[in-house]
């Protein structure tokens, strides 16, 4: 029994501590080259990908960390007349620690409690990554 536990643990990675700040190191990266793009950081501002606006709104600016929300502003597609346009925002709330280049995303269950599960985290920050990634890949104008 222990040979057959041993060789299925061997045969599958498992997602780690240091898996996790790979995750965030990457997140940083990429959220850093969009944000090159934004003026000042200290107020909301808006970078436009196609037709889709991303809204950055900053929650807590300091020396060392940026907390913000990222969200899209949507518009109406019901009448094509009408300009009007919503926003939802996520349940993401970003901290971005500059003097360590490193992105967290969490929820906000996770940022009023201090335990939450690493597979929880890994696979917030891993959406992330993905977006931000498409984002950048896929060449969109910032502005």
């Amino acid at each position: 029994m222990d040979i057959l536990v041993n060789k299925y643990r061997s045969s599958h990675k498992l997602l780690n501590f240091n898996h996790l700040m790979q995750i965030y190191e990457k997140n940083y990266q990429l959220l850093m080259i969009a944000l090159e793009f934004i003026s000042d950081q200290q107020k909301t501002s808006t970078i436009l990908l196609k037709d889709n606006l991303v809204l950055y709104e900053p929650i807590s600016v300091s020396k060392y960390t940026n907390i913000f929300r990222l969200y899209h502003k949507f518009k109406h597609h019901a009448n094509s007349a009408q300009t009007s346009s919503y926003s939802l925002k996520p349940h993401l709330i970003y901290t971005l620690y500059k003097d360590a280049k490193l992105l967290e995303a969490k929820t906000l269950k996770e940022s009023r409690e201090f335990h939450s599960q690493i597979d929880n985290k890994i696979a917030i920050n891993l959406g992330v990554y993905n977006w931000l990634k498409y984002m950048i890949e896929k060449k969109h104008i910032y502005q």
